[in-house]
């Protein structure tokens, strides 16, 4: 292949395969299968879901949701009323209004809901839906941690066994090897687990594997 016609991104990635293949101490011949195994890991790294993506369209979701849970305290009793007597004749439309008075009676005991309080409402689907989000988005930045684990470093520790690379602190640092395939991968240094995590994780695998 003609050296002028080689992509800029592709020559970044050959460079960094190299990079890879140096601090792993592999041979310049390694064969097929274990590129062709770290493919498998990046494919699979490439495809995955990026919540990150739906951050700004979330945080819109639930301003409109708490908007409208800010109008609903306004309400007045009679249009709460009505507007629960139109759910049990939709549900109804032969449903006798004294039924629908004495259901209405039943559910506004004070100790479930009282029918005179506005701010009291109970937790509709929609405010179910919006505690999730809210939890979604606080927790964001660990589901992309965790998809790393998950998805790079516990398969790229289960390739270095299966193919007998074993790390050593000075001549083989497990941290090198995994920083390489991280830049390999183009992962955000953010994600990347810290080196004492990345030893913790790799235990912990060495425990799951034996418990198996």
């Amino acid at each position: 292949m003609d050296e002028k016609s080689v992509s800029p991104d592709y020559k970044l990635e050959a460079e960094r395969l190299h990079a890879l293949w140096v601090a792993m101490g592999m041979p310049g011949s390694y064969g097929f299968n274990f590129p062709f195994a770290l493919g498998e890991i990046k494919s699979a790294w490439l495809a995955r879901r990026d919540l990150g993506s739906y951050r700004k369209e979330l945080r819109r979701f639930r301003a409109l949701t708490a908007k409208r849970r800010e109008l609903r305290k306004r309400f007045e009793p009679d249009l709460r009323e009505a507007l629960e007597t139109a759910g049990y004749l939709r549900a109804d439309a032969g449903i006798d209004e004294n039924e629908i008075r004495a259901r209405m009676d039943d559910n506004y005991v004070p100790y479930i809901i009282p029918a005179d309080d506005p701010a009291v409402i109970g937790e509709s689907e929609e405010e179910r839906e919006d505690r999730n989000i809210e939890f979604l988005l606080e927790g964001m930045g660990d589901y992309r941690k965790r998809q790393v684990t998950k998805l790079v470093v516990e398969p790229f520790l289960r390739l270095l066994d299966e193919f007998h690379v074993v790390p050593h602190p000075k001549r083989l640092p497990l941290s090198r090897m995994m920083q390489a395939f991280f830049d390999l991968l183009g992962i955000d240094d953010k994600l990347r687990p810290r080196d004492v995590g990345i030893r913790t994780i790799a235990r912990e695998l060495r425990k799951k594997n034996q418990r198996d």
